[in-house]
Protein backbone atom coordinates (compact mmCIF):
# COMPACT_ATOMS: atom_id res chain seq x y z
CA UNK A 1 0.00 0.00 0.00
CA UNK A 2 2.81 2.44 0.85
CA UNK A 3 4.41 1.87 -2.53
CA UNK A 4 1.06 2.45 -4.24
CA UNK A 5 0.86 5.87 -2.59
CA UNK A 6 4.45 6.75 -3.44
CA UNK A 7 4.06 5.72 -7.08
CA UNK A 8 0.63 7.28 -7.47
CA UNK A 9 -0.91 4.02 -8.72
CA UNK A 10 -4.62 4.63 -9.11
CA UNK A 11 -7.10 1.84 -8.39
CA UNK A 12 -8.22 1.49 -12.06
CA UNK A 13 -4.59 1.29 -13.23
CA UNK A 14 -3.75 -1.27 -10.54
CA UNK A 15 -6.84 -3.39 -11.28
CA UNK A 16 -6.13 -3.44 -15.00
CA UNK A 17 -2.51 -4.44 -14.46
CA UNK A 18 -3.50 -7.16 -11.97
CA UNK A 19 -6.05 -8.45 -14.47
CA UNK A 20 -3.45 -8.70 -17.22
CA UNK A 21 -1.26 -10.71 -14.87
CA UNK A 22 -3.66 -12.83 -12.80
CA UNK A 23 -6.91 -13.33 -14.75
CA UNK A 24 -7.61 -16.54 -16.64
CA UNK A 25 -5.84 -16.21 -19.97
CA UNK A 26 -3.60 -13.57 -18.29
CA UNK A 27 0.19 -13.56 -18.21
CA UNK A 28 0.70 -16.09 -15.40
CA UNK A 29 -1.74 -18.56 -16.92
CA UNK A 30 -0.51 -18.12 -20.50
CA UNK A 31 3.17 -18.17 -19.61
CA UNK A 32 2.69 -21.37 -17.59
CA UNK A 33 1.00 -23.01 -20.58
CA UNK A 34 3.72 -21.76 -22.91
CA UNK A 35 6.36 -23.46 -20.76
CA UNK A 36 4.45 -26.71 -20.82
CA UNK A 37 5.04 -28.92 -23.85
CA UNK A 38 1.55 -30.40 -23.42
CA UNK A 39 -0.35 -27.09 -23.24
CA UNK A 40 1.70 -24.87 -25.57
CA UNK A 41 0.24 -23.89 -28.93
CA UNK A 42 0.45 -21.20 -31.58
CA UNK A 43 -2.55 -19.45 -30.00
CA UNK A 44 -0.84 -19.47 -26.59
CA UNK A 45 2.34 -18.01 -28.08
CA UNK A 46 0.38 -15.27 -29.85
CA UNK A 47 -1.49 -14.47 -26.63
CA UNK A 48 1.80 -14.27 -24.74
CA UNK A 49 3.20 -11.76 -27.23
CA UNK A 50 -0.03 -9.76 -27.01
CA UNK A 51 0.13 -9.73 -23.20
CA UNK A 52 3.73 -8.53 -23.21
CA UNK A 53 2.63 -5.46 -25.17
CA UNK A 54 -0.42 -4.85 -22.97
CA UNK A 55 1.56 -5.15 -19.73
CA UNK A 56 4.30 -2.84 -21.04
CA UNK A 57 1.69 -0.27 -22.08
CA UNK A 58 0.00 -0.39 -18.70
CA UNK A 59 3.31 -0.01 -16.85
CA UNK A 60 4.07 2.99 -19.06
CA UNK A 61 0.74 4.55 -18.06
CA UNK A 62 1.53 4.02 -14.38
CA UNK A 63 5.11 5.27 -14.52
CA UNK A 64 4.21 8.22 -16.71
CA UNK A 65 1.74 9.29 -14.02
CA UNK A 66 4.41 9.41 -11.30
CA UNK A 67 5.51 13.02 -11.97
CA UNK A 68 1.89 14.20 -11.96
CA UNK A 69 0.79 12.28 -8.89
CA UNK A 70 3.78 11.96 -6.62
CA UNK A 71 6.63 14.39 -7.35
CA UNK A 72 7.11 17.88 -5.96
CA UNK A 73 9.47 20.64 -7.07
CA UNK A 74 12.34 19.22 -4.99
CA UNK A 75 11.96 15.87 -6.78
CA UNK A 76 12.00 17.55 -10.19
CA UNK A 77 15.21 19.32 -9.24
CA UNK A 78 17.02 16.32 -7.78
CA UNK A 79 16.10 13.96 -10.61
CA UNK A 80 16.46 16.64 -13.33
CA UNK A 81 12.96 15.93 -14.67
CA UNK A 82 11.07 18.28 -16.92
CA UNK A 83 7.32 18.60 -16.64
CA UNK A 84 6.56 16.88 -19.93
CA UNK A 85 3.94 19.57 -20.62
CA UNK A 86 3.59 22.45 -23.03
CA UNK A 87 4.91 24.86 -20.43
CA UNK A 88 1.56 25.95 -18.99
CA UNK A 89 1.61 23.65 -15.96
CA UNK A 90 1.76 25.30 -12.57
CA UNK A 91 5.22 24.87 -11.04
CA UNK A 92 5.41 25.55 -7.33
CA UNK A 93 8.19 27.53 -5.70
CA UNK A 94 10.84 25.40 -4.02
CA UNK A 95 10.25 25.68 -0.29
CA UNK A 96 13.82 24.83 0.73
CA UNK A 97 15.87 28.04 0.39
CA UNK A 98 19.22 28.36 -1.30
CA UNK A 99 22.48 28.55 0.63
CA UNK A 100 24.06 32.00 0.47
CA UNK A 101 27.81 32.53 0.54
CA UNK A 102 30.17 35.43 -0.19
CA UNK A 103 32.00 34.90 -3.47
CA UNK A 104 33.83 38.26 -3.38
CA UNK A 105 33.98 41.15 -0.90
CA UNK A 106 35.63 44.02 -2.75
CA UNK A 107 35.82 47.78 -2.19
CA UNK A 108 32.23 49.09 -2.50
CA UNK A 109 30.92 45.83 -3.89
CA UNK A 110 29.79 42.34 -2.91
CA UNK A 111 29.32 39.26 -5.01
CA UNK A 112 27.17 36.50 -3.53
CA UNK A 113 26.60 32.93 -4.64
CA UNK A 114 23.34 31.02 -4.20
CA UNK A 115 23.48 27.24 -4.15
CA UNK A 116 20.52 24.91 -4.28
CA UNK A 117 21.10 22.47 -1.38
CA UNK A 118 19.14 19.79 -3.23
CA UNK A 119 21.60 19.76 -6.15
CA UNK A 120 24.99 20.66 -4.64
CA UNK A 121 26.82 19.35 -7.71
CA UNK A 122 25.01 21.83 -9.99
CA UNK A 123 24.77 25.62 -10.23
CA UNK A 124 21.32 25.51 -11.81
CA UNK A 125 18.25 27.09 -10.28
CA UNK A 126 15.41 24.79 -9.22
CA UNK A 127 13.14 23.84 -12.10
CA UNK A 128 10.87 26.75 -13.01
CA UNK A 129 12.27 28.98 -10.24
CA UNK A 130 14.46 32.06 -9.90
CA UNK A 131 15.94 33.69 -6.80
CA UNK A 132 14.86 36.84 -4.97
CA UNK A 133 17.50 38.76 -3.02
CA UNK A 134 16.74 41.17 -0.18
CA UNK A 135 19.23 43.76 1.05
CA UNK A 136 19.43 45.93 4.14
CA UNK A 137 22.31 48.27 5.00
CA UNK A 138 22.72 48.76 8.75
CA UNK A 139 25.23 50.65 10.92
CA UNK A 140 25.66 47.46 12.95
CA UNK A 141 24.36 43.92 13.03
CA UNK A 142 20.89 43.59 14.53
CA UNK A 143 18.44 40.80 15.25
CA UNK A 144 16.70 39.38 12.18
CA UNK A 145 13.34 40.68 13.37
CA UNK A 146 14.73 44.25 13.51
CA UNK A 147 16.16 44.34 9.97
CA UNK A 148 14.52 46.94 7.76
CA UNK A 149 14.65 45.21 4.40
CA UNK A 150 14.57 47.04 1.09
CA UNK A 151 10.96 46.60 -0.12
CA UNK A 152 12.14 45.99 -3.70
CA UNK A 153 14.13 42.73 -3.78
CA UNK A 154 16.18 41.92 -6.85
CA UNK A 155 15.55 38.94 -9.11
CA UNK A 156 18.38 36.68 -10.21
CA UNK A 157 18.22 33.82 -12.69
CA UNK A 158 21.88 32.81 -12.31
CA UNK A 159 23.91 31.62 -9.33
CA UNK A 160 25.49 35.02 -8.66
CA UNK A 161 24.19 38.27 -7.24
CA UNK A 162 26.25 41.49 -7.29
CA UNK A 163 25.65 44.54 -5.15
CA UNK A 164 27.28 47.99 -5.36
CA UNK A 165 27.61 50.54 -2.54
CA UNK A 166 28.50 54.21 -2.10
CA UNK A 167 31.36 55.81 -0.18
CA UNK A 168 28.88 56.92 2.47
CA UNK A 169 28.04 53.27 3.25
CA UNK A 170 31.63 52.24 4.00
CA UNK A 171 31.95 50.87 7.55
CA UNK A 172 28.39 49.62 7.67
CA UNK A 173 27.05 46.10 7.24
CA UNK A 174 24.96 44.60 4.44
CA UNK A 175 22.39 42.00 5.43
CA UNK A 176 21.21 39.58 2.76
CA UNK A 177 18.58 36.90 2.51
CA UNK A 178 17.06 35.03 -0.41
CA UNK A 179 14.27 32.67 -1.38
CA UNK A 180 13.14 30.86 -4.49
CA UNK A 181 10.17 32.16 -6.45
CA UNK A 182 8.12 30.75 -9.32
CA UNK A 183 6.76 32.65 -12.32
CA UNK A 184 3.49 33.35 -10.52
CA UNK A 185 5.32 35.22 -7.74
CA UNK A 186 4.80 32.50 -5.14
CA UNK A 187 7.77 32.27 -2.82
CA UNK A 188 9.43 29.51 -0.81
CA UNK A 189 10.87 29.87 2.66
CA UNK A 190 13.51 32.57 3.24
CA UNK A 191 17.13 31.68 3.81
CA UNK A 192 19.16 32.47 6.88
CA UNK A 193 20.46 36.04 7.00
CA UNK A 194 24.12 36.63 6.26
CA UNK A 195 26.02 39.80 7.17
CA UNK A 196 28.86 41.20 5.05
CA UNK A 197 30.92 44.28 5.99
CA UNK A 198 31.11 47.13 3.49
CA UNK A 199 34.54 48.67 2.94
Amino acid sequence: MARQVILGITTPNKDLLNGLLDDPNGWIDVNTKHRSSDADSTAIQRREIELIGLVENQLTVIYKDIPTSALNIEDYTVFRFNTGTSGHAHIVAQTIPGNLSVEENSHLSHKLRIKNPLTPESDAMPHGNHAKFWLAVCPAKVADADINWDPNPKTETSRFHSQRFTDEQVGQFAAYRTCYENKQGEQGNPSVVIWVPIW
